[in-house]
């Protein structure tokens, strides 16, 4: 999937301001460096995964908001239905969803 990470990097940083916080305070809060949230809403690094989803919390955004481009390529690689239901839940419910589905993998259920 071709992502736009400058966009998405504006999005976190646009998320990150709003809510009055710094680069510092928030790369001290999640044990990551600062020059990586400055590179990540530059656009210049690929999130990791794991990163992403901390900045994600605690910035209190859902991740499918940040990564939701206009024209909607992240539908193309999860069943749309899914995506409506779970865009429309709340930032918590977001999160035990991601928490159960992690679970659920890490058991090898399905």
């Amino acid at each position: 999937m071709n992502m736009d990470f400058s966009n998405i990097g504006k999005r976190l940083q646009e998320t990150r301001i709003q809510n009055k916080i710094s680069q510092k305070e928030m790369a001290e809060k999640l044990g990551i460096s600062t020059s990586y949230i400055h590179q990540l809403e530059n656009g210049k690094v690929n999130a990791e995964l794991e990163k992403f989803v901390k900045v994600c919390d605690f910035l209190n955004v859902s991740i499918y908001e940040v990564l939701n481009e206009k024209n909607e390529n992240i539908i193309r690689y999860m069943d749309k239905e899914l995506y409506e239901l779970i865009i429309k839940c709340s930032i918590e419910k977001q999160k035990f969803i991601y928490h159960m589905v992690k679970l659920l993998l890490k058991n090898q259920v399905v």
